[in-house]
């Protein structure tokens, strides 16, 4: 079939000549395809820590001179990274996937190309731990070229090299077979897409801020100038402790518990192990009767009230039902007052049909009304006020009919492809957007229960709306069944009068898609949460928790500063005036705190 010649670009100004001359003829198409360096070599290029110059460099040379770049690093022969650590390489790359690969510096691709063929991988291996198997999954070197190329790679060596180097990581569709419209939108996209710079204060600092534990105190009043661990020293103190609290919580005693909570929270931080009552007499939050059980337990090893409550039948059915999605303690023991005592009892009284829930809606429903309470940024107790409708009853058919997928844990690495898949999709639909995946993963959880994610973009504009373009995308793609809430923007609410905040959000049901390493057909919570760049570190802050670290921040915020803070920004209360911090560092430093990394934030149970 003969080549078609593209239409010219509609923003290049000259003659008509000179206008295709921008183009590469024909043959002089064909005879580029044949002298390409690398033609059976594919590349997935990482994008992390390489500029948006670099990234355009290297795309236009995997495009003209390889086999082009793979969107799936299992696709690929080689990968290409500038990241030198493990942690951070796999954020973007499964460590399986990688150990099957050749992983090189970016200097490979441009010294392969140079040389005219591939060159062995041995003195461009980008992660040390990766060397041995990089050396054996090397490509070949005497690779040769074939006169025959696919259609996706002759499309793109119609366009000169000029505009191939500016291609950025999706590459727009050939305009060798479009119309002139259709070309001039693609041209416009690339534009678009090139321009697209993502600020440094957006990205994590690398390497990471080490946190000075030696000016931390853990005898203050507030869990923000405390380091909590995720395991302390006395975790079977505050785990008996917890019972106790979880106890109140479910029966309503929300004063009680969270007394119990200060408790366990400061106990939390303390830095040895505690054998005497008079280590903990004189903390804050250790009253007499918290100082009664800590006697106790250091007497016997345990609290006979914990015990009790522990094989309590009310506890352990009231514990269960607030366990499923949407119930929290009021609907709870509404429940359990009705005589219901399982959840095979639950799913007969909400009417689930399995049916309903294995083939998930066509469309996306969108939840309008009021939302959950939230307690840094998240549903508290999955529980609204007396007042609000929190989420519907078809809802929580849904979680019932999930509840055997939604009950396994997520390990870290499941937690992080779901982090990769999702950040794939969204650069395909909106290329430029950063992303932290947020709640007890940041704080160094080995499993969780669900998984949070804040996104941004350094264009404010272009965060309005994506949440639900994103999520009707996913949806199309069969990696969101289900989505429990979805909502827009709302004006920023300086006085705090609802409880929902202004940011974007979805709470999704979620499953990776079959490509995956990781898929094994189990559906997982998803919050997706979408923040203007100005307040991304604040939502982060309030999405990463713990409930009483970020409690304990408000709470300074309030008290040594006049300031409001929450996931969806930093306020001035005397005349609500807004303040956004541009890093995660600097909102520790206008509070006059020192800096605490989100592992040592753990300071709940």
């Amino acid at each position: 079939m003969p080549l078609k010649r593209p239409a010219p670009d509609p923003n290049q100004t000259g003659s008509p000549s000179e206008s295709s001359s921008s183009f590469l003829h024909p043959s002089k198409h064909f005879k580029a395809d044949i002298n390409k360096a690398l033609p059976d070599i594919k590349t997935y290029i990482v994008q992390g820590k390489l500029d948006v110059q670099t990234i355009a460099e290297l795309f236009g040379l995997a495009e003209r001179h390889a086999g082009g770049v793979c969107k799936d690093a299992t696709e690929a022969d080689v990968i290409i990274t500038a990241i030198s650590m493990r942690r951070r390489f796999e954020r973007h790359v499964p460590w399986g996937v990688a150990k099957n690969k050749a992983v090189v510096t970016p200097q490979w691709l441009r010294d392969s190309v140079k040389n005219g063929s591939a060159l062995p991988c041995g003195k461009y291996v980008a992660i040390e731990d990766l060397h041995e198997t990089t050396v054996e999954n090397c490509p070949e070197c005497n690779c040769k070229s074939c006169a025959c190329s696919d259609g996706s790679s002759t499309a793109i060596s119609l366009t000169s090299p000029r505009r191939a180097h500016a291609h950025l990581p999706s590459p727009p569709a050939s305009p060798g077979t479009s119309t002139m419209r259709q070309h001039r939108e693609e041209q416009s996209h690339v534009r678009e897409k090139r321009e697209v710079q993502i600020p440094a204060n957006l990205l994590p600092p690398d390497p990471p801020i080490p946190t000075n534990l030696q000016k931390l105190d853990h005898t203050s009043r507030y869990a923000c100038q405390r380091a909590s661990p995720l395991v302390c020293m006395n975790q079977d103190l505050v785990r008996e402790l917890d019972i106790i609290r979880q106890s109140r919580a479910l029966e309503g005693e929300e004063r009680s518990a969270l007394s119990y909570q200060r408790a366990l929270s400061i106990i939390k931080a303390y830095p040895d192990k505690i054998r005497s009552l008079k280590q903990v007499e004189k903390l804050p939050f250790i009253g007499v009767k918290i100082s009664g059980l800590v006697e106790e337990f250091l007497d016997s090893g345990g609290i006979a009230e914990s015990q009790t409550i522990k094989t309590s039948e009310r506890f352990q059915i009231l514990s269960l039902f607030s366990s499923v999605y949407g119930i929290g303690p009021n609907t709870a023991r509404r429940l359990y007052n009705l005589g219901l005592r399982s959840l095979d009892d639950l799913e007969v009284y909400y009417g689930v049909e399995r049916e309903e829930i294995d083939v998930p809606p066509d469309e996306v429903v969108e939840v309008e009304g009021k939302p959950p309470r939230q307690e840094h940024g998240k549903p508290l107790a999955r529980e609204p006020h007396e007042h609000e409708e929190g989420l519907s009853d078809s809802w929580i058919r849904i979680a019932l009919g999930l509840r055997e997928d939604f009950t396994k844990k997520i390990p870290r690495d499941e937690v992080e492809e779901m982090g990769r898949a999702v950040m794939h999709e969204l650069n395909e639909l909106e290329p430029g957007c950063v992303s932290t995946i947020v709640g007890g993963h940041r704080r160094g959880k080995p499993e969780s229960n669900d998984v949070d994610i804040v996104f941004t973009h350094p264009d404010a504009e272009k965060v309005k709306g994506l949440c639900k373009r994103f999520v009707r995308k996913l949806h199309k793609r069969g990696m969101v069944t289900h989505v429990m809430h979805l909502s827009g923007f709302h004006g920023h609410n300086p006085l705090r009068t609802t409880h929902w905040d202004s940011l974007e959000k979805a709470l999704t049901v979620f499953i990776l898609p079959q490509s995956s390493p990781f898929y094994r057909g189990t559906r997982r919570r998803l919050d997706l949460i979408f923040a203007p760049p100005q307040v991304y570190w604040t939502a982060v802050i309030g999405w990463s928790g713990s409930i009483m670290f970020q409690r304990d921040l408000r709470q300074w915020a309030k008290d040594k500063l006049g300031m409001k803070f929450d996931s969806s920004g930093i306020t001035r209360r005397y005349d609500s005036k807004e303040i956004h911090p541009k890093t995660e560092k600097e909102v520790f430093d206008l509070f006059g705190l020192e800096w605490v990394d989100p592992t040592w934030r753990n300071a709940d149970a």
